[in-house]
């Protein structure tokens, strides 16, 4: 009796240590891999196709940076995750002490990257970015980028937001996601394209996935940005559109958690 016992007890562990292996190990790239994506881009693709990011003047650091994510990612509780670029990434800078009061308490992981397309998104749900963690709301805000690098016409940038719903709802099936729209830009041309591929998101909106166009907070009547909501480039933000951005956001996040 006692040796069955013991028996039973020892094949748990073993189940429980392989649990706890399978959350908390991760797979970085072969030294081999890690030399190609440092020493240049990804080859050109579809705003829907994967691709490793690279910054030219720190070539190894999107790498790092990214694979540091994934290291706080395999920490485990997690509720809310903010996926996207610069503007993303702009809550632990700019926006930092509305995040530290208002997000952190959420169990929030801010995982945004600079210079992100929808492309670099797509690689990095690829590469364990939400792997081993189900947060209540994945919070997606992708492709200014797209129209600054000129990856994709608005329909295949749309195409491209589309794919990483998809590839969000398969690692995280239990997850809501909110998806933003591209915010107004200084630049009227570009400012229209971002119009113009909001209408196209606002289609995906199905299921766990709900829209949210922020546009309104961020430009006046004639759709011109709000310049005291924006750094100096009028792309990025300065703290009080962080502060706009908490104050339409956290209602319809907390609704969502729930």
């Amino acid at each position: 009796m006692n040796r069955t016992i013991k028996t039973i007890s020892w094949c748990q562990a073993i189940l429980v240590f392989a649990l706890l292996s399978s959350i908390s190990a991760y797979s970085e790239p072969s030294p081999e891999e890690t030399a190609k994506m440092s020493s240049g881009p990804a080859p050109k693709g579809k705003a829907w196709e994967p691709a490793w990011g690279f910054w030219k003047d720190v070539p190894k650091a999107w790498q790092q940076t990214h694979w540091g994510f994934v290291k706080d990612a395999k920490k485990g509780d997690v509720d809310v995750v903010l996926m996207g670029d610069s503007i993303t990434k702009g809550w632990s800078g700019a926006g930092k002490e509305i995040f530290e009061k208002n997000y952190k308490p959420l169990k929030t992981l801010n995982i945004g990257i600079g210079g992100d397309t929808t492309r670099q998104t797509l690689w990095r749900i690829d590469n364990e970015a939400l792997d081993g963690i189900q947060p209540k709301v994945v919070v997606l805000m992708i492709g200014v980028n797209n129209i600054f690098t000129g990856t994709g016409t608005d329909e295949e940038i749309a195409k491209g937001v589309a794919e990483i719903l998809k590839q969000i709802q398969a690692k995280c099936p239990k997850s809501k996601i909110l998806l933003l729209g591209i915010l107004p830009l200084g630049n009227d041309s570009q400012s229209a394209r971002a119009k113009n591929i909001n209408g196209m998101l606002a289609k995906l909106e199905a299921g766990p996935v709900k829209f949210m166009d922020l546009s309104a907070k961020f430009s006046d009547a004639n759709g011109k940005v709000l310049p005291d909501l924006y750094s100096k480039d009028l792309v990025h933000l300065a703290q009080p559109g962080y502060a706009d951005w908490d104050a339409a956001m956290m209602p319809v996040l907390k609704e969502m958690m729930k």
